[in-house]
C-alpha cells in the first residue's frame, strides 16, 4: 500500500487525482484496509478529506462486510483451478512445490515459504494463461505481442495499445472457464479497444456463457483478490 495522504478515523486515506474524473469517488480496499478517493483535477485536499470524513460510517460498514484476507501459510485452504486445496509445509523436503490429493506441499526452509509458494502459483498462472491465449488465437485471428502476469488486486486483466495482455496471477485460483473468459475478454480488445456492441459480439462468439462468468467474478472475485 502507498503511504497514506491522510486518515479518515482509523482508515488510511489515499488520494488519486484523475484527469477525466468528474466526481469524487470513494471506495474501500479490503486488501490494504485503506480508503481510496479518486478526485477530479482542481479539487483541493481539504475538500477531499471533508468528503471522506462524511463517509466514515460507510467505510466502517464496508470494513465489517469485507471478506477476510487469507495468507499463503501452512494450514490455510485456498482455491486452485476452482478446487479447494490445503497448504502444508514440509521443511525436510526439497525447496519445491507440488500438489497431490488436495494437498499443496511446500518444501524447504520456512523463511522463503510464502515467496516460494507465490512464485509457483504465478508460474502455474502463466502456463495456463499462455495456453488459453494460444487456444483462442486461431479462433480470433489475432494474438498479443506480449503476455504479462502481474500481482494486481483490482483488475483481472488489461490490454494495452501496444497489444500487451496483462493478467492477475490469481486467475489460477478461479475455475478454468473463468480464466478462459478473462482471456477472451482481453483478447477481444486486440480487435475492439472499447466495450461497444462489436466487442461483446466477439466475446459472445468465443464464450457464449460470458454473462455467467462475469457474474461469478463480481460475486466471488473479491475473495480471490484477498489471497496472498
Amino acid at each position: 500500500m502507498a503511504d497514506p495522504d491522510y486518515y479518515v478515523g482509523e482508515f488510511p486515506l489515499i488520494l488519486r487525482r484523475h484527469p477525466r474524473a468528474k466526481h469524487l469517488k470513494l471506495r474501500f480496499e479490503a486488501k490494504s484496509g485503506a480508503a481510496l478517493l479518486t478526485l477530479p483535477p482542481g479539487i483541493p485536499d481539504r475538500k477531499a478529506v471533508q468528503f471522506a470524513n462524511r463517509h466514515h460510517d460507510w467505510l466502517k460498514d464496508q470494513y465489517e462486510k469485507s471478506p477476510k484476507i487469507t495468507a499463503l501459510t501452512a494450514g490455510n485452504a485456498i482455491p486452485f483451478r476452482g478446487q479447494t486445496i490445503r497448504i502444508i509445509h514440509a521443511p525436510d523436503k526439497a525447496a519445491a512445490v507440488h500438489i497431490k490429493d488436495g494437498l499443496l506441499t511446500v518444501g524447504g526452509h520456512h523463511a522463503a515459504f510464502e515467496k516460494r509458494l507465490q512464485n509457483w502459483l504465478k508460474k502455474q498462472a502463466r502456463q495456463a494463461l499462455t495456453e488459453a491465449v494460444e487456444n483462442f488465437k486461431p479462433l480470433l485471428g489475432y494474438g498479443p505481442h506480449r503476455i504479462m502476469v502481474r500481482d494486481t488486486t483490482s483488475r483481472w486483466g488489461s490490454c494495452s495499445s501496444r497489444k500487451t495482455l496483462s493478467f492477475s496471477w490469481r486467475l489460477i485460483m478461479a475455475p478454468p472457464d473463468i480464466l478462459n473468459y478473462v482471456v477472451i475478454h482481453e483478447m477481444a480488445h486486440l480487435v475492439e479497444m472499447n466495450h461497444g456492441p462489436a466487442f461483446w459480439k466477439i466475446v459472445e462468439r468465443l464464450c457464449p456463457d460470458w454473462k455467467s462468468c462475469r457474474r461469478w467474478l463480481k460475486s466471488e472475485g473479491n475473495a480471490l483478490m484477498l489471497i496472498g
